[in-house]
């Protein structure tokens, strides 16, 4: 039988001292310091690239909407000029003609209902929960893209001429849908700049916002690059 050890043999695990503690925190808390901004970056850049991805699909199912319907497009939905079964979004709620989302004219080319199409109508980065009721309006627009106004029909009746798709003019640089800042409604009204009520391109994607161009492809631009270019050279679709 082995003899016990004395109590001066019995040896004792040293532990960490606050010192070597206090290191291993401030290596931690640096590492976490250097991971955020490089995990925030990587968050930011896959919400463009699922915005990107959402216009695409919103280009698509208004390609599938003109051909069905004599190369129309639906219109832009307006708050002042009152809401219509053809608006591109029914995003007022309650409706005013009793229509809910899932009405939306786009809803049966996407394949989508209830808040997967509402996640669709929306960049991930955005937050419209947060959005306040605009001024004048009563309601809030709780989406993220909206629609040119030049494709408003000349008046506001139903039955009204009605641009058509095969009309527009260099395709590929007319503005078709933004990703609009602050937006109070599904309309881009280009006229407003400058005129106390502007409605501007959004600048949450390291400061540009997705645009979905007549050609339906999407790109990223500046606000300023669609100012500076003037109403004729990418919101009058027929020059």
């Amino acid at each position: 039988m082995k003899a016990p050890q004395s109590p001066g043999c019995i040896r004792r695990r040293r532990g960490f001292t606050l010192v070597e503690l206090l290191v291993v925190i401030g290596i931690i808390a640096l590492l976490i310091s250097i991971l955020l901004p490089a995990l925030s970056k990587a968050r930011e850049q896959g919400n463009w690239v699922k915005c990107m991805s959402n216009l695409r699909q919103i280009g698509t199912a208004l390609q599938m909407y003109a051909q069905e319907n004599k190369y129309n497009l639906p219109r832009p939905a307006s708050n002042g000029n009152g809401e219509y079964a053809d608006d591109f979004i029914i995003w007022r709620n309650p409706s005013t003609i009793g229509l809910t989302f899932n009405d939306t004219v786009l809803a049966k080319y996407l394949n989508l209902q209830d808040e997967k199409l509402k996640e669709l109508f929306r960049c991930p980065s955005d937050t419209p929960e947060d959005r306040p009721p605009q001024a004048g309006f009563g309601q809030t627009y709780k989406y993220s893209f909206s629609m040119n106004k030049a494709w408003d029909p000349t008046s506001n009746t139903i039955t009204a001429p009605r641009p058509r798709l095969t009309q527009v003019k260099r395709a590929s640089e007319k503005v078709l849908v933004v990703e609009e800042k602050n937006p109070n409604d599904g309309r881009f009204e280009y006229a407003n700049v400058g005129a106390g009520a502007a409605d501007e391109l959004c600048d949450r994607h390291t400061k540009q916002g997705n645009v979905l161009f007549h050609d339906m492809h999407v790109d990223r631009r500046y606000w300023k690059e669609l100012k500076d270019a003037g109403n004729d050279a990418v919101f009058d679709i027929y020059k």
